[in-house]
């Protein structure tokens, strides 16, 4: 069963065009694949902060045929291809990385995140004696009108 991701199919015009393309390797009215050589130069774009709708333009293909959800698609299949090939990089993109903490700032930090969890735990304890006594409320209503009957 395959799921459609795409919201619009090409058009002969736009299929005529894309074929003419030297880094469009297939193209139909679903689909369209690009050569292995765009690629590698779409990623590198990519690595060096080039936005992709850019990349398709320098490279003679227009975004606004292919669509924003093919342009997502193609990005996220992208990084997903080199982290493949790449095992050792853990995230694309470094500046999420957190930088080394020395032990006494690590210490603190855990320390923080202890009480962070003590707090949300009681939290969920109150929250549970509040739905137990609501029960049991609940039960002692519905026993009474079962003693009347």
């Amino acid at each position: 069963m395959s799921k459609k991701t795409h919201t619009h199919s090409f058009s002969q015009q736009d299929i005529k065009i894309m074929e003419k393309n030297p880094y469009v390797s297939f193209v139909s009215e679903t689909t369209i694949r690009f050569t292995e050589e765009f690629k590698e130069i779409a990623y590198a774009g990519k690595q060096t902060g080039t936005p992709l709708p850019e990349i398709f333009r320098i490279h003679g293909i227009d975004p606004a045929i292919l669509g924003s959800s093919r342009v997502e698609g193609f990005s996220y299949t992208l990084n997903r291809r080199n982290r493949k090939e790449d095992p050792d990089q853990k995230r694309s993109n470094t500046s999420y990385q957190r930088s080394p903490k020395t032990g006494e700032e690590s210490l603190i930090q855990r320390i923080e995140q202890l009480e962070h969890e003590l707090a949300y735990t009681r939290q969920e304890v109150e929250f549970l004696k509040k739905i137990q006594e609501a029960g049991m409320e609940e039960q002692k209503v519905w026993e009474s009108k079962r003693l009347r009957k």
